[in-house]
């Protein structure tokens, strides 16, 4: 889940997770929550109890995750209906499903917030379910995954050219991923390193 403030002061939370009261607190002192970002349809599942604490809030997601995410929580729109400032986005090429957030602090700064179309889990995890996700092809540091790169993204070189213009971004320092740790140590090369493994074949990660 990543809190950012937009143009008129107020707050947009990309990929919401429900919280315990003092985390909530924190949220709410940094300022009204007006934008409950949905970013695909698979991360829908805690909207409904952002809207029952925001009634006011907008529900946004992408049009080809408006449906699904309909499911669990009335969609007020895409993203387009952002007020800006600091905050800016991008649909993804050759992902239809997702975009990524571009969030510039005043001192230039940017930091690239991503979903599923892009991770960075660790070379392994424990136990059983990291198995099952080593044995996925999800761990091994940023990288486009092989289920992303079967299910989500529709034109690989699309999306690699995209990577790549985003890793030349002016004052990008770190990478949000949509799971794992945050890249802070060469953001650029991540992207890069990501684009160059959408060119491999799906069955190698």
């Amino acid at each position: 889940m990543v809190v950012m403030k937009v143009a008129d002061g107020s707050l947009a939370v990309h990929s919401v997770v429900c919280c315990d009261d003092a985390t909530m607190a924190a949220i709410d002192a940094l300022g009204p929550v007006r934008w409950i970002i949905v970013p695909s349809g698979h991360h829908r599942m805690d909207a409904p109890c952002w809207k029952a604490r925001y009634p006011e809030a907008k529900v946004i997601a992408m049009p080809a995750s408006q449906k699904r995410v309909a499911m669990r929580a009335a969609v007020d729109g895409d993203y387009a209906l952002l007020p800006g400032g600091a905050v800016t986005w991008q649909a993804l090429d050759g992902v239809p499903a997702e975009a990524v957030f571009l969030h510039r602090a005043p001192d230039g700064a940017v930091t690239a917030v991503f979903n599923d179309a892009f991770m960075n889990l660790p070379d392994s995890l424990p136990g059983f379910k990291g198995f099952m996700v080593k044995l996925m092809g999800s761990t091994g540091g940023p990288k486009v995954t092989r289920t992303a790169r079967w299910f989500i993204v529709k034109d690989r070189p699309a999306y690699a050219a995209h990577l790549r213009r985003l890793a030349d971004t002016p004052g990008l320092t770190q990478v949000v991923p949509g799971h794992g740790s945050i890249v802070t140590a060469d953001a650029p090369g991540a992207l890069r390193r990501a684009a160059d493994g959408l060119h491999r074949p799906s069955h190698r990660s």
